[in-house]
């Protein structure tokens, strides 16, 4: 007898295939295929049901009735190729780098070029970013650096503006069948990757998919363009979505990612010339995004830290593989910067280029010894000249939460280091160290006695266990410059010991219990100045900060609500402030300004950058790249000692000029001049007519660019902290209006803006009527 179940699943089955149907010729991968009426929908530029027809537009227009092109801005019909351009009215000699981009006619030494002129990294000025000078800095002479949050798609720091470089790793699903409703097939180690981890193919029913921007609130609506290479459909969830283009290769769709995030799918590829180099651009950054992959947001609140620890942006905590090789590292071009691999070190040594900020490098626990010596190469090869290089081999070994703990003690073992495990991996850490920065050291050779700063880390809680590891370290201090500790503060144990009480004091109790704690703080940082001194060594501190929340959250996930939402609350109110500049100026003048720890020591690393409170900590000194500087007392506190402790006045260009043909915008202080004015001139600044005084209580005006069809200039003001207050005007009539920082970071990157000089680039703009100068020793801008 035949059984009942099995005809009716054998029914279904062929129902399913039934439902899927192959389009015309797959539509020659030039339009969407409804799998379920084998319609094709063309993409704009082509046409024919079955899409074999092609207007040439690439991408970049739409089909004319004599199935030519009308081509996009920046792009003109090419009647012998037949297809779109790109469109460029460069200088003679001069090339198109993009659609309406000039190249420059120089090369740009320490910046990048941009439409005919070089936009220079931090403490690089002049018209081919040729020249140093530090005074330009603002971070010139900071002891503080910062901890770099981690990549992911769930992070609430938006550090590129192609936010696929944050996605997540592929998952499968599937459109028909059985599993049609399963979030994820797990199916992802049946696909076929390229090198860059694109698939090369897929099944009929199988689809991959990411996600990006997801569990926040922090990114910006509007219309997001998305680029990709090869031939496909791709499809979008999770967001409401209007299509406003879709050509082939590049698809603009307006949407708001609000909370949920972007939901990006693969639906089909073409085996042939698989779907790959997949970008999904931030409004208004399609033009830039290539040569400035950087978020300008993000970089306006890491600008005045003198060193970033890359040590989450590694993902140094159970880096993967094992063993690491350089050929397995992650490169610039995979498809996503997030996951167990890390970033690639190419994006870290773009990004403290672009700062003028020493890079502290993890260095994978892992990594072979080729890795190491390629990294090194690759480091002395490419970072600016006038960087040092912070080196830790891995991050916490000691820690038993991570994956390095373990792989010291397997190591540490398996030499025979010692008999007992937590010994054996100490002892591992300290022969792997010493071999890391030798081998740093012999790629660097005499450049290294400068510029490598190999910095030794152990437990700082247990400093019985920090002097024996210390002890068994022995005369390898010698390959090592600084001792690193950490620089938490609990506030006496808010979260432990006085979690009974805590739910019910007041924010100024809790606060009254953080200067309680500080002389605990203060002994600790002496007793580890003394220990470093006694080896000759500097100190510095690889992560510190507040550290309000339960410990054992961390170590076995247990909490209490009332505690954690009172922590949590603690660590954005403005009561903060005052504990986190006392522990500042306690690191300050115990530690930084110790006598012969300036060279190498004396570092404040706090941790970290960005994320959002929880159960687990509230770690992120911002919660979301976008959010109002003024409003995160952590912020300004760090801020505020760098400015007043620090007296540091270098808040951004002296002076800011655009040159558009006869007419030039400047802002600059006048000659003989008290404050900041703005202004325009029409004989190449021999005359300055000023425009209306700026809204807002900035110290520093800063012209970004001129838009020359819509007339619009954009210009910043700077306060004592650092903090931008953006604003526009239309030069036809000069009312500004003080705009949101996500647009106006959108709309002046615009290839039509004009951007400002580099810095010293002024064409005599400024020599009569501009004091440009930088001073070494300027006294600091007065607080409010």
């Amino acid at each position: 007898m035949i059984d009942v179940r099995i005809v009716s699943i054998l029914l279904t089955l062929i129902g399913w295939s039934l439902a899927l149907q192959h389009c015309p010729n797959e539509c020659n991968w030039s339009g969407r295929c409804d799998v379920h009426r084998g319609h094709c929908s063309c993409y704009q530029g082509y046409y024919n049901a079955d899409c074999s027809g092609d207007c040439g537009c690439a991408g970049h227009g739409v089909c004319k009735t004599d199935h030519t092109c009308d081509c996009d801005d920046g792009w003109t019909w090419s009647t012998s190729l037949h297809k779109c351009v790109w469109e460029c009215n460069c200088p003679h000699g001069v090339r198109c780098m993009g659609p309406g981009i000039c190249a420059c006619a120089q090369s740009c030494k320490y910046g990048t070029c941009w439409n005919g002129q070089c936009e220079c990294w931090t403490g690089y000025t002049g018209h081919t970013c040729s020249h140093y000078n530090p005074l330009t800095m603002p971070n010139r002479g900071v002891s503080v650096g910062m901890n770099l949050g981690g990549l992911s798609y769930y992070s609430s720091e938006v550090k590129f503006v192609d936010v696929a470089k944050e996605s997540m790793e592929w998952i499968t699903q599937r459109r028909e069948g059985a599993q049609a409703h399963q979030w994820n097939t797990q199916e992802e180690a049946t696909v076929a990757y390229d090198d860059d981890g694109y698939p090369k193919r897929l099944e009929d029913t199988m689809i991959l998919v990411t996600l990006m921007l997801r569990g926040g609130h922090w990114s910006p609506g509007g219309n997001y363009t998305i680029l990709y290479d090869g031939e496909g459909e791709l499809d979008l969830g999770l967001v409401h979505v209007t299509r406003v283009y879709e050509g082939k290769g590049r698809i603009i769709v307006n949407m708001d990612p609000g909370s949920g995030g972007i939901e990006l799918k693969l639906m089909r590829i073409n085996p042939q010339n698989h779907i790959r180099n997949i970008r999904v651009i931030l409004p208004g950054f399609e033009d830039r995004h290539a040569h400035f992959p950087y978020n300008p947001l993000f970089l306006e609140t890491i600008t005045r830290y003198s060193e970033f620890r890359y040590m989450d942006f590694m993902h140094t905590n159970a880096h993967r593989p094992e063993p690491t090789t350089w050929a397995s590292r992650r490169k610039q071009t995979f498809y996503t910067q997030t996951g167990s691999y890390g970033a690639a070190i190419e994006n870290m040594i773009l990004l403290s280029n672009m700062m003028g900020a020493n890079p502290w490098f993890n260095i994978p626990h892992a990594a072979d010894d080729d890795f190491i010596r390629q990294f090194a190469a690759l480091v002395k090869s490419s970072l600016r000249p006038d960087l040092k290089v912070y080196l830790e081999y891995s991050n916490e070994v000691w820690n038993g939460i991570f994956r390095q703990t373990a792989y010291t003690v397997e190591k540490g073992t398996q030499l025979g280091l010692d008999s007992h495990g937590n010994r054996a991996g100490m002892k591992y850490y300290n022969q792997r160290s010493s071999e890391v920065m030798q081998i740093f050291q012999a790629v660097f050779g005499n450049h290294g006695n400068d510029r490598l700063i190999p910095v030794w880390a152990w437990q700082t809680g247990y400093q019985d266990y920090y002097r024996q590891a210390l002890d068994d370290l022995g005369n390898r201090t010698r390959d090592f410059k600084a001792l690193s500790i950490t620089g938490y503060f609990s506030c006496d144990g808010a979260a432990s010991k006085h979690k009974a009480e805590l739910p019910n004091m007041t924010m100024s109790e809790i606060s009254d219990l953080c200067a309680l704690g500080l002389s605990t703080q203060e002994n600790l940082y002496q007793h580890y100045m003394d220990v470093a001194k006694n080896h000759s060594l500097a100190l510095v501190m690889y992560e510190g900060g507040p550290a309000v929340m339960e410990p054992g959250a961390i170590s076995h996930g247990t909490s209490n609500d009332a505690v954690t939402t009172k922590a949590i609350a603690f660590n954005s109110d403005p009561h903060i402030k005052v504990n986190v500049m006392a522990i500042l100026n306690a690191w300050k003048r115990i530690v930084t300004d110790a006598p012969g720890n300036q060279a190498s020591g004396g570092l404040f690393n706090y941790f970290s950058s960005a994320g959002f409170p929880s159960k687990y900590g509230s770690w992120g000194m911002l919660q979301y790249t976008g959010e109002d500087l003024h409003s995160v007392p952590k912020y300004m506190a760090v801020h505020e000692f760098i400015t007043k402790q620090l007296g540091h006045d270098v808040l951004g260009n002296k002076c800011s000029f655009v040159k558009s043909g006869n007419l030039a915008f400047g802002c600059f202080k006048p000659k003989n001049g008290h404050s900041w004015k703005c202004g325009k001139s029409y004989n190449h600044g021999s005359a300055w007519e000023y425009l209306p005084d700026l809204p807002g209580q900035g110290i520093l005006s800063i012209l970004d660019g001129y838009d020359s069809i819509t007339h619009t200039l954009f210009v910043r003001t700077v306060d004592a902290v650092g903090v931008n207050q953006y604003h526009v005007t239309n030069t036809n009539h000069f009312n500004w209006t003080t705009t949101d920082s996500w647009d106006y970071h959108s709309k002046s990157a615009s290839r039509h803006v004009t951007r400002s000089l580099a810095a010293g680039d002024y064409h005599h703009l400024a020599t009569a009527h501009a004091d440009c100068v930088y001073y070494a020793h300027a006294p600091a801008p007065v607080l409010g």
